[in-house]
């Protein structure tokens, strides 16, 4: 089904973390810079904007929010490229280069969710002292929505499976496992947003030297994390796809995810080209500026409206080129 341009808001909920709730409004999310032409990856499934453009950027919480915002931006930038060119990717080649940067998405993504429950979230409820307040059922539902789950791992199966028979492939298969998959982990995304700015509450009341200590271990443990992600993260795989999912001109510039100029040029040259004909595919260049999407329909070649993004209102959240035999590997996440 085709996203629509409302989610859940926040509101604040009793277990000390924000809670979806009230629709937000959009605001655009391309005002410093524009596509050549043509639909881009920040539609048709919205983007989300950073917290610390509406919160205090400052605290620790907001920051781990940011940085939440940017992956889950990055997921949706390859969602959106894959969803929008599926229909226009026919030779065989071009198919299994396609299928196989789906299928690393996918991977992805699932890994990054295997790894937030299974250690991110542990880690931060050990600061507050509060095992299950990030893990355990919000105030608003009985459970976390994982609905997308099932769906995220038919697309890892199917972009496998086809991608080794390029012949098999028919886009309104993938395209219709993407729009089921999409909504839900579009919801699940916002909800994970909403949990990190509500860790600025977990910390206590702003002032007292037991908040400030919470609020500086909270940091030291989404380094601990971050070092280990990027120790863990299969760098030939996800390295040079990630760096074409950030877009470095999003919300007039922005550095994330900090890489240095000597490791994109080692991205760029060593990590690349083992897989080049496959992040061809992607939005942005090496250097994380924007470029149009090799396959589009010809009549979708022209100017378009720009694409949206989840804003978070300060009103409501405050208080608060390989071949077709190569094998798949499951990449691991980079940024927590």
């Amino acid at each position: 089904m085709a996203p629509s341009r409302t989610e859940s808001g926040l509101v604040s909920g009793s277990s000390g973390y924000l809670s979806p709730k009230t629709p937000p409004s959009f605001t655009s999310s391309r005002s410093q810079t524009s596509i050549p032409r043509g639909p881009w990856a920040d539609e048709p499934w919205p983007l989300f904007e950073t917290p610390g453009k509406t919160h205090n950027a400052a605290h620790s919480a907001i920051h781990i929010a940011d940085e939440t915002a940017h992956t889950y931006n990055a997921m949706f930038r390859g969602i959106n490229s894959i969803f929008l060119q599926a229909p226009f990717v026919t030779a065989a080649e071009d198919v299994s280069d396609f299928l196989f940067l789906a299928h690393c998405l996918g991977c992805w993504i699932a890994q990054h969710h295997n790894t937030l429950y299974s250690r991110v979230y542990p880690k931060y409820e050990a600061v507050f002292g509060r095992p299950g307040v990030l893990t355990g059922p919000s105030p608003s539902q009985s459970e976390e929505d994982m609905s997308f789950m099932p769906v995220l791992e038919s697309l890892i199966h199917y972009a496998a499976e086809t991608q080794a028979q390029p012949q098999t492939y028919d886009p309104t298969m993938l395209l219709g496992i993407l729009e089921n998959l999409a909504p839900g982990l579009h919801a699940h995304a916002f909800a994970q947003i909403v949990k990190a700015i509500g860790m600025e509450q977990l910390c206590g009341e702003p002032g007292s030297p037991a908040t400030e200590a919470r609020a500086i271990a909270l940091l030291n443990a989404w380094r601990v994390l971050d070092a280990e992600a990027n120790a863990a993260a299969d760098r030939p795989l996800v390295l040079p796809m990630l760096v074409r999912l950030r877009d470095t001109t999003f919300e007039g510039g922005n550095d994330w995810p900090r890489l240095p100029v000597l490791a994109v040029h080692v991205i760029a040259d060593r990590l690349s080209p083992a897989h080049a004909g496959s992040w061809r595919f992607l939005p942005c260049t090496i250097w994380g500026k924007p470029q149009e999407l090799p396959f589009l329909a010809p009549q979708a070649k022209e100017p378009k409206g720009k694409g949206k993004e989840v804003a978070w209102d300060s009103s409501l959240t405050s208080t608060a080129t390989h071949s077709s035999s190569q094998s798949f590997v499951s990449p691991t996440p980079v940024s927590i």
